[in-house]
């Protein structure tokens, strides 16, 4: 990669003069301090005169061969970008360079959230991480600051997931379901990281987060299902919604998926995408109703669009979405438990407001249980990782199964 390093003295009052190192490349400039200094007039062409000594009692020999070294890590980073088929980054250049060779460790406001924000803005383009956890990203940004405001690289040691779990938890703002989530991203920055050389650290596991998950009671039973078909819609926007939750309902497809679904990817009997959150490639078949909605949005009218369902945002979405939940009447109570550290709280919430547009994902999967449709089936339309995702809706089917039994407990 082709570049150019000048070395120069920079402006300081007095005869010493701090020693820079200006590096050119691709019509952007970076000035990089390499915390040597010395004597203008005994500095020249880039070099300390022989016979020298600076004001550090550093001699001649000792600043040429230190500045040497800084401009040989230099080199190898361009190669290396080279190599690596990717431009380089100024920003990720300094931080290079100043963890290697800056004596003062750099503040977090000049580091760390500098890369944090690369991480981030990384997993955007490559689309690895689901929209809602990019959002928890930028929202854990600040919650760093907080937990160290000096924070530095070289202070990150093997303990640090367990001391910033134990930070979010004397905060006393999140539920332990929160901080389990917050802890696991923060992990997949550090492997970054550590991918990236910036630290060379052996972190202990996981932290251990006492947790009660209520997500699977989030879901339309199979006569809350029916309800919800035939309730009538007042505005397009709301039969969109509707339509696309019913989708959901009968093909177990996220909301990423279902916005990015093409027509393309629609075949006579089954439904072939690569889910977003995964990155994996899925084939659903179809059934009656799944067909009925294509059959619907891929009608002359709706010519004019390369994916099957118009464009709707996610938040909008869900705020249509629960207006249908309330007026279907959903309002049975629902008891969520979660923990706080190490202490239980329960509360009672009415069914509609936990309701959400993944509740239809889950009642596909319950719906599929309740059929007899085999797990190992399921997992194949839904991309789960493995059977044991389906444990929680496995035991729901049960519970199910034995409040209708129990219906012959009363008299005849």
């Amino acid at each position: 990669m082709k570049h150019s390093i000048k070395i120069t003295l920079g402006t300081a009052k007095g005869e010493t003069k701090p020693i820079r190192l200006r590096v050119s490349f691709l019509s952007q400039r970076v000035d990089l301090v390499t915390g040597l200094s010395y004597e203008e007039k005994n500095f020249t062409n880039g070099k300390a005169k022989r016979n020298t000594v600076n004001a550090n009692r550093q001699t001649a020999v000792e600043v040429n061969l230190l500045i040497a070294e800084q401009v040989e890590f230099i080199d190898t980073y361009f190669i290396q970008c080279q190599l690596d088929h990717r431009r380089p980054n100024p920003e990720e250049l300094k931080l290079f360079f100043n963890n290697k060779f800056k004596s003062a460790a750099s503040t977090i406001n000049a580091d760390i959230l500098v890369i944090y924000d690369q991480y981030i803005k990384q997993k955007e383009q490559e689309k690895q991480l689901a929209y809602k956890s990019i959002l928890t990203l930028q929202f854990l940004r600040k919650s760093l600051i907080e937990y160290d405001k000096n924070l530095t690289l070289k202070q990150i040691t093997p303990t640090f997931l367990n001391d910033y779990k134990s930070y979010l938890e004397s905060t006393n703002k999140y539920k332990n379901t929160s901080i389990h989530v917050f802890v696991f991203l923060i992990k997949g920055f550090l492997n970054y990281l550590q991918k990236k050389h910036y630290i060379n650290v052996e972190f202990e596991g996981l932290p251990t987060i006492k947790k009660i998950t209520n997500e699977t009671q989030s879901f339309l039973t199979h006569e809350e299902l029916k309800l919800f078909y035939n309730i009538r819609c007042d505005t397009p926007t709301e039969q969109l919604s509707k339509d696309l939750f019913l989708f959901a309902c009968f093909t177990g497809l996220r909301f990423s998926d279902l916005s990015a679904l093409r027509k393309a990817d629609i075949h006579p009997d089954h439904i072939e995408v690569v889910t977003k959150k995964t990155n994996k490639r899925i084939l659903i078949d179809l059934n009656r109703y799944s067909l009925e909605l294509i059959h619907k949005y891929t009608a002359p009218e709706y010519s004019g669009l390369k994916r099957l369902f118009p464009p709707i945002s996610l938040a909008h979405y869900n705020n249509i979405l629960h207006s249908l939940f309330t007026r279907c009447g959903f309002d049975t109570p629902v008891t969520l438990t979660y923990f706080k550290g190490s202490k239980r709280f329960e509360v009672v919430k009415k069914k509609f407001e936990i309701l959400s547009s993944h509740s239809a994902r889950r009642t596909f999967v319950v719906e599929c249980l309740q059929k007899g449709i085999a797990p190992l089936v399921i997992i194949r339309w839904t991309g789960h990782s493995n059977l044991e995702t389906l444990r929680p809706y496995i035991a729901i089917v049960d519970n199910l199964k034995r409040q209708e039994m129990s219906k012959f407990d009363t008299d005849l």
